[in-house]
C-alpha cells in the first residue's frame, strides 16, 4: 500500500475513535524486500516478501494501555481493534498495572515526508538487479579466485504513519539498500572471513559500485589481511595503547554505552542511580562527545518516532560529561531526561522502545588522516601521522584493531567484551600482523582512554539491533580510528571464538 493510501486508513481509523473515553494511537506500516544471494558463482537464493498491517494502542485516562493489531490493512477491522485495545486497557487498570499519562501531554505534529529514495522500488527490476550483482560477483572472484566468496543483495522499502486521537498524523517511507561481499580464504590449514559492505538508500548502491568498484577492492585488501591472519601469531594477553577503526568504535558507542542511556533500563544501568539518569557525571575525558540522531539516506534514518514525534538528534555525552538520554514518551521522565522521541518498533504489530538510531563518537582533538586506496597503504598513513605528531611510544606496541565481529556487554556493570578480525603493530615499521584478540574492559575505563581521532566522521557502520524481541536497523561510526591510551580496566587478549 502506497504512503497516500496508508494515511487515508489511519485518518479513517482514528475517526472511529471520536466520542470515545480514551486516547488512541494508531501505527501503520507496509514493508517490501528483495535480496538475493550468489555463492562461488552460483546464484542460490532470490526472495521478495512484504507484510502489512496497523495496530491501534488504547489508553485509559488513568494511563492505563492495551493494544491490538492485525495483518490486515483494511477500514473495516478499525473499530474491531479500536474495541479490543480499549477493553485490554480497562483489564489491565483494574489489575493495577503500571500507568503513565505522558502522551496526553505529547505535542501535536502533522507531517508528511515524501520518499528520499532516488529509485523508488520497482524502478529497478529484480532481473535487472540480479543482472548488476551477477557481473559484481564475477569481478570479484576473477580478482580474488583464491577466496571462497558470497555476494548479496537487500533492498527494503518500509512505509509508515502514526496517528493520534491529539490530531498528530505523521507519514514517510524509509528506504534502505545493501551490497555485502563475505569472503573466507585458507592458509596453513586454518581459516579466516571478511565480511564489507556498501549501504544506501535504493539501487544506487549498485549503479555506484559499478562504476567505482571501490567495495571490490575493498573486499580483496580485506581478504588479503585474512589471508595474512591465518598464519599470523597469536599476541600476549595485556594493556596495550589502542587504536581503533570506526567499526569497532561504532560497536564500542552502540552496545557499551548507548543502551546504558536507553530510558527504559535505568534501573538496570552502570550510568544510572535510583531509577534516573546520572546526568552531570564525566565519563570521559573533555572534547570527547557521543551523538545520536537520525541521518537522511542512512541505514537506521527514521525521522519521526513510532510514536508519532519528531526523532530528535540528543547530544548524550558532551565535552565528556553525560547530558542526555534516549527517552520515549513513556519512560523518560521517570528516568529523569527529556523526551527526545526515542521510540522505535520494528513492525505495526510490536509497541516501541526507545532505541538508537544512527549513534557516533567525536573527539575535538583530530588528527587530519588522508584515506588510501588499500588498506595496508593507508596503515601507512596512519604510522606515519602517529610518528608525526608525536603519537607512538617507542619501546611498546601500539596496535591498530581492525574490523568489528559482535560482542557482549553487561549494562548493570559496564563490562564489555568485543572481539575483531585482525590486529597491526603501527609502532613497528615492518607493521606486523597478530590474530584476532578479546577487546574487553570496563565502558567508562575505555571512554576514559580515548585521547584523540584520525581522520574524519565515518557514520556507516551499519547492523541490526535486538531488544525485547524486535530487531531494528542500527548505524553509528567515529572518526575514521580512534586513539586510546593504556588503561588497566581495558584489555587485549585471548583467542577469538
Amino acid at each position: 500500500m502506497e504512503q497516500i493510501e496508508i494515511r487515508a486508513l489511519v485518518q479513517a481509523v482514528l475517526a472511529e475513535t471520536k466520542g470515545l473515553k480514551g486516547y488512541f494511537i494508531v501505527r501503520a506500516q507496509s514493508r517490501r524486500e528483495w535480496s538475493l544471494r550468489l555463492s562461488n558463482g552460483r546464484l542460490d537464493r532470490v526472495s521478495t516478501g512484504g507484510d502489512s498491517g496497523y495496530g491501534v494502542q488504547a489508553f485509559t485516562k488513568e494511563g492505563a494501555s492495551g493494544f491490538a493489531n492485525s495483518d490486515v490493512l483494511a477500514l473495516e477491522l478499525g473499530r474491531t481493534l479500536i474495541d479490543k485495545a480499549i477493553r485490554l486497557a480497562r483489564r489491565n487498570e483494574a489489575i493495577g498495572s503500571k500507568r503513565n499519562r505522558q502522551i496526553w501531554e505529547a505535542p501535536q505534529i502533522q507531517e508528511e515526508v515524501r520518499n528520499p529514495a532516488q529509485k523508488v522500488f520497482g524502478e529497478i527490476s529484480l532481473s535487472e538487479l540480479q543482472e548488476k550483482v551477477i557481473s559484481l560477483h564475477s569481478r570479484l572472484r576473477d580478482g580474488f579466485p583464491e577466496g571462497s566468496w558470497q555476494t548479496s543483495y537487500r533492498q527494503i522499502e518500509e512505509v509508515w504513519c502514526i496517528g493520534r486521537s491529539d490530531g498528530t498524523l505523521v507519514s514517510f517511507v524509509i528506504p534502505r539498500a545493501v551490497l555485502m561481499h563475505q569472503g573466507t580464504v585458507r592458509d596453513q590449514g586454518k581459516a579466516q572471513s571478511t565480511l564489507i559492505y556498501r549501504s544506501g538508500m535504493d539501487a544506487t548502491v549498485l549503479f555506484e559500485e559499478l562504476a567505482d568498484h571501490s567495495l571490490e577492492k575493498k573486499a580483496m585488501d580485506r581478504a588479503a589481511f585474512a589471508k595474512a591472519v591465518c598464519s599470523a601469531p597469536h599476541l600476549p594477553s595485556g594493556h596495550y595503547p589502542l587504536i581503533i577503526d570506526y567499526g569497532l568504535a561504532k560497536g564500542l558507542a552502540h552496545e557499551a554505552f548507548g543502551h546504558a542511556v536507553e530510558s527504559d533500563h535505568m534501573n538496570e544501568s552502570v550510568l544510572g542511580e535510583a531509577g534516573k539518569l546520572r546526568i552531570g557525571l564525566r565519563v570521559a575525558r573533555p572534547g570527547v562527545n557521543i551523538i545520536d540522531g537520525p541521518l537522511l539516506g542512512d541505514w537506521a534514518y527514521q525521522p519521526f518516532s513510532a510514536n508519532g514525534l519528531i526523532r530528535q538528534t540528543v547530544t548524550i555525552v558532551k565535552d565528556g560529561v553525560l547530558v542526555a538520554g534516549l527517552g520515549d514518551i513513556f519512560s523518560g521522565e521517570e528516568a529523569g531526561m527529556p523526551v527526545t522521541g526515542a521510540g522505535r518498533a520494528e513492525s505495526y504489530g510490536q509497541i516501541p522502545l526507545p532505541r538508537m538510531s544512527n549513534i557516533r563518537l567525536l573527539v575535538d582533538r583530530m588528527l587530519p588522516l588522508t584515506p588510501a586506496e588499500h588498506l595496508m597503504d593507508e596503515v601507512k598513513v596512519v604510522r606515519e601521522t602517529l610518528m608525526q605528531n608525536g603519537e607512538l611510544r617507542e619501546g611498546e606496541k601500539n596496535l591498530l584493531l581492525l574490523g568489528y565481529r559482535g560482542g557482549q556487554v553487561n549494562p548493570k556493570t559496564g563490562d564489555f567484551v568485543f572481539q575483531c578480525d585482525g590486529i597491526i603493530d603501527v609502532a613497528d615499521p615492518n607493521l606486523p600482523i597478530y590474530q584476532p584478540s578479546i577487546f574487553s574492559g570496563k565502558i567508562l575505563s575505555a571512554l576514559e582512554a580515548i585521547r584523540g581521532g584520525l581522520g574524519e566522521g565515518c557514520f556507516d557502520a551499519i547492523g541490526a539491533c535486538g531488544k525485547g524481541g524486535q530487531s531494528v536497523a542500527s548505524s553509528g561510526g567515529s572518526h575514521r580510528y580512534l586513539l586510546m591510551d593504556v588503561d588497566q580496566q581495558v584489555s587485549l587478549g585471548g583467542e577469538q571464538a
